[in-house]
């Protein structure tokens, strides 16, 4: 953690995501690769739920967090069309039902786990980023229409969302997965 620069510091507990299936994960990170490889090497495409953790949390903790998501059913996630925060720049896929991430996300942030001190805590819209500017090509208005160009939009059933832990290298790695509430559970 000593070579990792100040805005990563906070993410040394980890932090909570939706993982898409491998499918799409595969072409989302091809179009991460070429359009901002320093961000693909931290991470895989993902979908931001929580804030990074304050610490590492303990197995009663991880049962208090279990037990909450028992309390959201599986859902249908929708991505794309893609979006831009430009002039910043990001492009990423909407996410839908941005109100079911949210409602999970404010859940979990109830549980005093969680850093709320950092940007974009209150004002968060859940998406999947293809490039945030760290590397590539000039995130521009010419990128984003290229991108809406050639990305597709697509579905898939979310039942589980994951912890994630960043390496030494500042590289997430999926620790553990945390299932949503299912039919009979």
């Amino acid at each position: 953690m000593d070579r990792w620069e100040d805005w990563q510091k906070p993410y040394q507990f980890g932090t909570i995501v939706i993982w898409p299936p491998d499918e799409i994960r595969e072409i989302v990170n091809t179009q991460r690769n070429v359009y901002d490889p320093v961000s693909q090497s931290y991470c895989e495409a993902h979908i931001t739920i929580t804030q990074p953790l304050t610490k590492s949390l303990s197995d009663d903790e991880w049962e208090q967090i279990l037990k909450l998501l028992k309390n959201y059913d599986c859902f249908e996630l929708e991505y794309g069309p893609l979006n831009s925060f430009l002039p910043y720049p990001c492009i990423w896929y909407e996410i839908e039902p941005k109100v079911r991430v949210l409602d999970i996300r404010n859940a979990l942030h109830q549980t005093g786990f969680f850093n709320l001190n950092l940007s974009h805590t209150k004002d968060f819209i859940p998406h999947m980023t293809i490039t945030e500017g760290l590397s590539g090509p000039a995130v521009d208005e010419g990128l984003l229409e290229l991108l809406q160009g050639e990305s597709r939009s697509g579905s898939f059933l979310c039942t589980e969302i994951a912890y994630i832990f960043p390496n030494d290298q500042f590289c997430f790695n999926v620790m553990k997965t945390l299932p949503l509430k299912t039919e009979g559970s």
